[in-house]
């Protein structure tokens, strides 16, 4: 199965990433949203912690998979917290998934650009790129919070290729996200990856969805 996705890597030109789940272990995002914010939003209003997770739970349910989903901004603005003080103060938490700095390297030593699509909001990508300097093995990134619309939605891709110049026929792509991974195919991205394994402890397994699945991004060298 390896070889078939070298096979893969070696005729494509640009090898497209997602960052949470398939560089960064998506245990920090997890303990992020499902328990720092709270905390926060607990001690700010004075309320029980149980009733913070369930405004917070209540919020997400109706903005899911949404600009707003993603946006900082909209948090700290709904909540008044200072969300970003709170990533920074909790940034050694932060870690690469297992083989995926040996994979990046790897990947940067080809003839290939390496670009990054994320639905990660850019002040809490910086944060997580100061915390573990995966930048320095890529060629470009941008945020569907630049662009103005979700990888979920088509409305993304056409902007993101065209920024990055990028032809969909001579790419790879992988995420974690099943809906993603289906929307980057529905945009003409047929070599896209669905990840299973986007937390380092194996807490989070998802369900093959697609055709093309990997563990991780080591699985492509």
């Amino acid at each position: 199965m390896r070889n078939l996705h070298s096979n893969i890597v070696t005729n494509v030109s640009d090898i497209l990433l997602d960052i949470d789940g398939v560089i960064l272990d998506q245990s920090f995002d997890n303990l992020f949203w499902q328990e720092l914010v709270p905390l926060e939003l607990s001690s700010s209003k004075g309320i029980s912690i149980e009733s913070a997770k369930a405004e917070i739970k209540k919020t997400a349910s109706k903005i899911h998979g949404t600009l707003p989903w993603y946006e900082l901004e909209y948090w700290e603005n709904k909540y008044d917290l200072d969300l970003l003080t709170v990533a920074r103060e909790h940034s050694s938490k932060i870690n690469y998934l297992p083989d995926s700095e040996k994979a990046l390297k790897k990947l940067a030593s080809l003839n290939k650009r390496v670009i990054l699509l994320t639905n990660c909001d850019p002040r809490l990508l910086n944060v997580k790129a100061k915390a573990i300097p995966f930048m320095q093995y890529v060629d470009g990134c941008i945020s569907c919070i630049e662009i103005g619309a979700v990888k979920e939605s088509q409305k993304f891709w056409g902007p993101a290729f065209r920024y990055f110049n990028i032809n969909p026929d001579f790419s790879l792509f992988a995420d974690d996200n099943l809906y993603v991974v289906n929307s980057s195919i529905k945009a003409g991205i047929l070599n896209s990856f669905q990840v299973l394994e986007p937390t380092g402890d194996g807490s989070v397994i998802n369900e093959p969805g697609t055709d093309l699945t990997i563990k991780n991004i080591g699985d492509l060298i």
